[in-house]
């Protein structure tokens, strides 16, 4: 499963998840998926850590929008909160 948790983008990547709100998961399945059409960066690792900006948040909910699976992936409402929250992602595999 890979977490993700609701950062600012002034705080540092190496923050505990402990001390984030949670936002969502996803299966790698779907982490696959979102990968083949561009929404996940190929250098990213579904058992690692990375993170996305508020402004790279922002991005993706407009390539999620012309995506024909948009409405079934969990994805799309982890992106849409952080989007409604103003915040970066952090995202966490384990």
């Amino acid at each position: 499963m890979l977490d993700f948790y609701f950062i600012p983008d002034e705080l540092s990547n190496m923050t505990s998840s402990m001390h984030l709100k949670y936002a969502g998961c996803i299966e790698e399945e779907e982490f696959e998926m979102a990968q083949k059409a561009g929404l996940i960066e190929n250098h990213a690792d579904y058992y690692g850590r990375f993170r996305w900006s508020r402004s790279q948040v922002l991005n993706k909910v407009e390539l999620l929008a012309n995506c024909p699976f948009r409405m079934s992936i969990a994805l799309n409402e982890v992106l849409t909160q952080a989007k409604a929250t103003d915040m970066g992602l952090l995202a966490i595999g384990d």
